[in-house]
């Protein structure tokens, strides 16, 4: 099994001493990228839940932190684990038994991994979730617990419970190790943590207020200086905080000390507003400054390692850097999209920005230049539907394992399913993409040849309040060296003014066929015509060939059959076949309960498969008789996936919210989807497997190559193809369809869910509509001789009767005819 796609910024990177690694959570793996090239070294495999963060031991001089390269990461999985990630090489793990959401460790900050190893014990704050609180609904339940925990006995401190909290929270720590501060809605919790844990169970806190939610924190390296953004885009910044309670280092001051020194403040506050500007209430700090430049919450806050500067940034996709003693800004704009995490390293040249769109950027300091970018998988749209038609969607290239995205920001990335690599990215529009813009452009639809040498794309303009409004369907060309496209044709409105329902490629031919909810379709075709595989496609536009429509209803779906003979288009409920070079329309097949959403013929066989939604239905059709084969009522198909030349099929399908899937008893936890396996001629699935976060996903048959099957167990066969699962959230999966890993859940897949099974014997085409034709075997005996005479008249009794009740038309059309004739009467001699 081959996964893939997991996100790059689930939480803050760390760098390796020497500047030139970077270590990412992946998932529930550490990836380490080097950061001179922005490619994969190597990973640390052993959690078995979401990494969430990761802490690097300092070394004592730059020629060991090229020999010494260890680092302490947390997990979801409720352990703590140490590894050399030179080797890699897991060296110690510690079982928490909570959920860790964030750890710091302030013995490891201002001494070197050598002295930690042989001095005292080392301690870690770790952000956990009681599951027991968790699941209490209260809505003053107080689920998080900010813990101590020692590293080196592997355990937890007991009694050590720092704070508690209505959920965990994400941890943050000076430098120096010596301040810890977390964010609760509108106020800040500071603890000055003492210089040996063991002995100080208790240690000191102070609050700082405001009136709005806090979004993030950071603390002066050298100072008493907090800075905190909220949710309006304000940065505060305290100077001088905790100097009345963080004065004595013998423990918490007693609590008569405590209420004594509150009475004096209240009776103070007057006197001593203008000493302390800004400051709200009894909050201990020399003065509060207000900054406001972000026209939305702040995201990231981080002081420079000198204290000179302080970095901010947020939704707006600029990082602003502000000088700490005069306010002057700087910018990094056009980031594209809203940032996350700013981290820096001990190589003062070298910092880093985590962006939501999956990106991180490796900058030059102090020139904000960036040096290379670590790109992952683009996340799904945050908006899903408009109108008739879906967003986003994928097209896959079969035979190289690369798939294409639509993002947000107006492009279409490819990304190699077998690389876990972005390829390239092509932008759709001319137009720059800005966070917290409304969105006026999507990206509706992106289909790819057979061989992903041409691309189709529709978007949309969205109308301004209610006017305007525009269409538009592009053809792209590309080099199949350099897998750049091209704009060939840009075609306004293709259908007027209705939304396009699907896009598709013939297998052989420069042509493509695009659906419309408007009631027609169009076939398009290139001047260029057929290009040989090895040259690149000369300057050439695409043209409209045909238009056809039926009866007037909605196109929903369109597909062309393996060798492009065949081009099948639902309209609404029934499935018309045309033949594309002729645009004559063959024949229809039956009807639906709803509209089609799905159509795909299976490999080379007779076999057609359609999927709709508003009434869940899965149909497989046989084109050789016109006829439905069997189906499915009441299944929630997402995606379906057909075999090139086999007559398999695999079915992505949603579990209903409100039931748990079952094999034999047994229930499937955490399941929300069922990818079945299915051959074309038989409705009992070969296999089937259950997945999470099925909504919004996609499946594809891609060609497995030996370079790809490094991660799959095969048993030393290769096996014909390789089937891939994306999720809802873009992590994707590749395993062998015929391997060891599939599971059995055929009892319960069909558990609930009618399906149909047609019976051949009553005929099929023409017959099964309208029954078996009556033959008449009187055999014609051949004229030697002719004499004429009178017809008959057989059109005043033959039309009479019950229309429902008539003959077949060849039979009246016979009749009809011969009547209209001479009657030749034969004699023999």
């Amino acid at each position: 099994m081959i996964s893939g796609g997991k996100s790059y910024v689930s939480s803050p990177p760390a760098f390796s001493n020497d500047g030139k690694k970077l270590l990412i959570c992946t998932g529930s793996i550490v990836s380490v990228f080097s950061t001179f090239t922005a490619m994969q070294i190597t990973s640390l495999e052993g959690h078995k839940a979401l990494v969430t963060s990761v802490v690097v031991v300092p070394t004592s001089s730059a020629a060991a932190s090229k020999v010494m390269c260890h680092c302490w990461t947390s997990s979801l999985d409720g352990t703590i684990c140490l590894w050399d990630f030179s080797a890699p090489e897991l060296m110690k793990t510690v079982n928490i038994s909570f959920p860790v959401y964030s750890m710091v460790i302030p013995c490891l900050l201002g001494q070197t991994a050598e002295s930690s190893e042989t001095g005292p014990d080392q301690f870690s704050f770790i952000s956990v979730e009681d599951p027991s609180k968790a699941q209490d609904k209260h809505p003053k339940a107080l689920s998080g617990q900010i813990r101590g925990c020692n590293l080196t006995q592997s355990r937890l401190v007991p009694g050590g419970i720092l704070a508690e909290t209505p959920k965990p929270e994400f941890m943050t720590i000076s430098s120096s190790g010596r301040f810890l501060g977390i964010k609760n809605k509108r106020k800040l919790h500071i603890w000055e943590l003492p210089a040996n844990y063991a002995k100080h169970i208790a240690v000191k806190k102070i609050k700082l207020h405001h009136t709005k939610d806090f979004t993030t924190l950071a603390f002066h390296p050298t100072e008493r200086i907090v800075a905190a953004g909220d949710v309006s885009g304000r940065i505060l910044i305290w100077r001088g905080f905790g100097k009345k309670t963080f004065t004595n280092t013998d423990g918490l001051t007693n609590s008569s000390k405590i209420n004594s020194r509150s009475m004096n403040q209240r009776s103070m506050s007057n006197a001593h507003e203008d000493d302390r500007p800004g400051v709200r209430g009894d909050d201990d700090a020399d003065s509060c400054t207000t900054w406001h430049w972000h026209s939305s919450k702040v995201m990231v806050l981080s002081f420079s390692s000198d204290g000179a500067y302080l970095y901010s940034g947020g939704k707006e996709g600029v990082l602003v850097v502000y000088q700490l003693d005069s306010g002057k800004k700087r910018f990094l704009p056009r980031i594209g999209t809203e940032l996350l995490y700013f981290t820096d390293s001990l190589d003062p040249s070298v910092s880093c920005v985590s962006c939501a769109d999956n990106r991180i950027l490796l900058l030059k300091m102090p020139s904000m230049e960036v040096m290379k970018t670590i790109v992952g998988i683009k996340p799904p749209y945050s908006f899903r539907k408009v109108d008739n038609g879906f967003y986003g969607g994928f097209a896959f290239v079969h035979t190289t394992g690369l798939v294409a995205i639509p993002t947000e920001n107006y492009c279409i990335q490819f990304y190699s399913l077998y690389g876990d690599r972005e390829i390239s990215e092509v932008r759709v529009c001319d137009r720059s993409h800005q966070p917290g813009d409304d969105i006026t452009t999507v990206v509706t639809l992106v289909a790819l040849s057979v061989d992903g040498s041409m691309m189709c794309t529709a978007e949309w303009k969205l109308p301004e309040e209610g006017i305007g409004g525009l269409l538009c369907l592009k053809f792209w060309t590309s080099d199949s060296l350099k897998k750049e496209f091209n704009l060939s044709t840009i075609v306004y409105d293709p259908h007027g003014d209705a939304g396009i329902s699907a896009v598709a490629f013939h297998p052989t031919r420069c042509m493509a066929v695009s659906s419309s909810f408007g009631g027609d379709f169009k076939i398009w075709v290139s001047n260029h015509g057929i290009q040989n595989k090895d040259q690149m496609p000369q300057s050439s536009g695409w043209t409209c060939y045909a238009v056809g429509s039926y009866k007037k209803k909605s196109m929903t779906a369109a597909a062309f059959s393996a060798d492009g003979s065949v081009l099948a288009v639902a309209a609404e409920t029934i499935i018309t076949l045309w033949d594309p070079q002729t645009n004559f329309l063959v024949a229809t097949i039956g009807k639906t309960l709803s509209p089609i959403v799905n159509l795909f013929f299976v490999g080379n066989s007779e076999y057609l498969v359609s999927a709709s939604r508003d009434s869940p239905q899965l149909c497989v059709w046989n084109l050789e008789k016109l006829s439905i084969s069997w189906s499915y009522y009441k299944l929630h198909v997402e995606a379906v996936a057909c075999t090139i030349d086999a007559l398999l099929f695999a079915v992505l399908i949603l579990l209903p919210d409100s039931s748990n899937s079952m094999n034999n008893g047994r229930t499937i936890q955490g399941t929300d989807g069922i990818i079945a396996l299915f051959n074309a001629g038989d409705p009992v699935p070969i296999a089937t497997w259950s997945v999470t976060k099925a909504k919004g996903g996609a499946l594809a048959f891609l060609q497995a190559k030996s370079s790809s099957l490094q991660g799959l167990d095969s048993d030393g066969k290769q096996p014909p193809l390789l089937l891939a699962f994306i999720n809802g959230n873009h992590e994707f999966t590749i395993f062998d369809p015929y391997g060891k890993q599939e599971q059995n859940f055929s009892a319960a897949l069909l558990e609930g869910h009618d399906h149909v099974i047609s019976d051949d014997k009553g005929g099929y085409g023409y017959a099964s509509i309208y029954g078996e034709l009556k033959r008449d075997d009187q055999k014609r005996n051949e004229t030697s001789s002719t004499l004429t005479g009178p017809s008959e008249r057989p059109w005043e009794n033959i039309f009479s009767g019950s229309s429902h009740n008539l003959p077949p038309f060849t039979q009246l059309c016979s009749s009809f005819l011969e009547s209209l004739l001479e009657k030749r009467i034969v004699s023999e001699d």
